[in-house]
């Protein structure tokens, strides 16, 4: 490998390479020492991260700190994201796409990947400073009407206009991706009823299997409406909230899901999934309002309001399976886990079930 695919691996000359390349360091400039301190398992069991402090020789020293993300060092748990090239997404992300979005997000310092064995390093500025979402928390709709300021220029971008060479790998809902993806709810759907029956409503709990039945065509109709590149998981755990002098209101992380999708995937994951239920009910409609308005600010034509809620209701009625899949694969042994899986099922059962939408399934 031609870069470090663990923590281990790391050194002060790669590391001042990679810094000086992206111009924050001087060419005077070296890393002198580093200290790398895990600060979680990125994806769940998919990636590793770390927090790497560093000291500097030189008249131009560069960040204090960075967050390096690696893929996972056992194969098994690699080849899972490797099934929908997770690693490889959000490298070409940050190498190609990054600089052609006025979206806020952190500096990427480098990011490679080897396709063949799923190997990855993604360095990234560290948003020390800034405060975590919390989806187990959930957010209020002045919160979801902030992030949704922020995804909002991603969406404009390629409004539309996804045939573009700079897209020509990018991972399509309706292409690889269906069978990339529908072995996990189709395998995990039982499981997630058997373990998590207290979040589901008997509207849901009733039509379950049918729904998990139409998982590969719901892949097609995401598909067959208007297309852009989304962020693909806009969940509260992936949101920095600024609360300095100088800070972006809102940092979108983790790009590991970015996709040619239905423009409302994003905006269904957050109000759906993230946004308190009893908040939702409340104030569906004006964040529906909202989103569609900063579209029409932005230059975006011939997209009505209706059509924006009936793209958002297919979005809602896709994503449901999403925490299917992270409840049905839930560890017991992991507290935070369970409390994950029951805050953002049970709110995404609560809207299916208030919007009625599993009588938009496919016959």
């Amino acid at each position: 490998m031609s870069f470090p695919v663990e923590p281990d691996q790391l050194s002060a000359a790669w590391l001042t390479e990679q810094l000086r390349h992206a111009g924050v360091v001087g060419p005077q400039t070296t890393v002198r020492d580093f200290v790398a301190t895990s600060i979680g398992e990125g994806v769940g069991l998919l990636g590793l991260v770390v927090r790497v402090e560093l000291t500097y020789d030189g008249p131009e020293p560069g960040p204090a700190t960075v967050v390096i993300k690696f893929a996972h060092p056992v194969a098994a748990n690699r080849a899972i994201a490797m099934n929908t090239r997770m690693y490889e997404r959000e490298v070409t992300f940050f190498r190609q796409i990054a600089s052609h979005v006025a979206v806020p997000m952190p500096r990427c310092y480098a990011a490679e990947v080897d396709t063949d064995t799923g190997r990855a390093i993604v360095v990234l500025e560290d948003m020390r400073g800034y405060r975590a979402g919390d989806q187990v928390e959930g957010c209020d709709a002045g919160e979801a009407n902030d992030i949704i300021d922020a995804f909002v220029p991603l969406h404009v971008a390629f409004w539309g206009d996804t045939d573009r060479d700079i897209l020509a790998t990018a991972m399509r809902i309706d292409g690889e991706y269906i069978d990339g993806f529908s072995p996990a709810p189709e395998g995990t759907w039982r499981r997630c009823l058997e373990m998590f029956d207290h979040c589901m409503t008997d509207y849901v709990r009733d039509g379950l299997e049918r729904y998990i039945g139409s998982i590969r065509e719901l892949h097609r109709v995401m598909g067959g409406r208007t297309q852009t590149l989304v962020h693909g998981d806009v969940r509260l755990d992936n949101v920095m909230f600024g609360e300095e002098e100088g800070h972006d209101r809102i940092v979108l992380v983790d790009w590991q899901a970015i996709m040619v999708s239905n423009p409302l995937q994003d905006l269904a994951y957050l109000v759906s999934q993230n946004v308190r239920t009893e908040e939702r009910r409340a104030h569906e409609d004006e964040l529906l309002h909202h989103y569609h308005d900063r579209l029409l600010e932005r230059g975006i034509e011939n997209y009505g309001f209706d059509q924006c809620v009936d793209d958002y209701d297919v979005a809602v009625l896709y994503l449901l399976s999403y925490p299917i899949v992270v409840a049905g694969a839930f560890d017991p042994a992991n507290d935070r886990g369970r409390q994950l899986a029951e805050a953002f099922l049970g709110r995404a059962v609560q809207t299916v079930t208030d919007r009625d939408l599993f009588a938009r399934l496919p016959a």
